[in-house]
């Protein structure tokens, strides 16, 4: 519950006021772990893009290393924990322009929920065409843990779009989901205008179980 209320939050002031996180113009106090399993606190800053890498300084006299998501394991910071994402489709500009969503090759994302369904929220900075300006489009990332193949599914949160680009982006989401009848057919039944999130704490308690 605490993940949850803490992507509220975000949101909602992300949302609401125009904001970032708060290491995204900053340096905020924060974990790095290596790729070798080295657990290194120090400072970090990361704009939310899938184009941002982690800036990442011991202390203030130390020179500030990048990392991108293949260099580390996870970073974490304002009791948020983000872990890489690699090769995966999300709904972004192009989706709702054109009804085209676009590849990933790797970004960091925030972990909302771990358990038997992994669910991440990921930001893609895009360009919206009808504003003529850059804006940030939201995606939750749902992943079966005991996939092999650890494959990604993507829905979009919040996007302005019509009602017909959510539907054809429910359908993806239908498979991962083919064990949980109550969560498929909420999906199924969910408009976008409805509160996503209480779907998200339908997998939670999932993960709880």
């Amino acid at each position: 519950m605490k993940q949850i209320l803490t992507v509220i939050l975000a949101l909602t002031i992300i949302f609401s006021y125009g904001q970032e996180y708060s290491f995204a113009k900053d340096f905020k106090t924060g974990t790095i772990i290596l790729k070798d399993g080295s657990v290194v606190e120090g400072q970090l800053k990361w704009f939310p893009s899938q184009n941002g890498d982690v800036k990442f300084k011991k202390n203030e006299q130390e020179k500030t290393v990048k990392y991108t998501p293949a260099d580390l394991v996870s970073f974490s910071s304002d009791n948020m924990k983000f872990v890489p994402l690699n090769n995966f489709t999300v709904y972004s500009d192009n989706y709702a322009l054109i009804g085209r969503p676009s590849t990933i090759k790797d970004t960091f994302a925030q972990v909302i929920s771990e358990g038997k369904i992994n669910v991440y929220l990921v930001p893609i900075t895009g360009y919206n065409a009808i504003s003529r300006s850059i804006e940030n489009y939201f995606n939750f990332v749902f992943q079966d843990s005991q996939d092999p193949d650890k494959k990604l599914y993507a829905y979009p949160y919040l996007i302005r779009m019509k009602e017909k680009k959510y539907e054809n982006a429910k359908e993806n989401l239908y498979p991962l989901f083919k064990d949980y009848p109550q969560i498929t057919e909420k999906i199924k039944a969910f408009k976008k205008e409805d509160n996503f999130l209480e779907i998200i704490r339908m997998i939670e308690e999932i993960n709880k179980q």
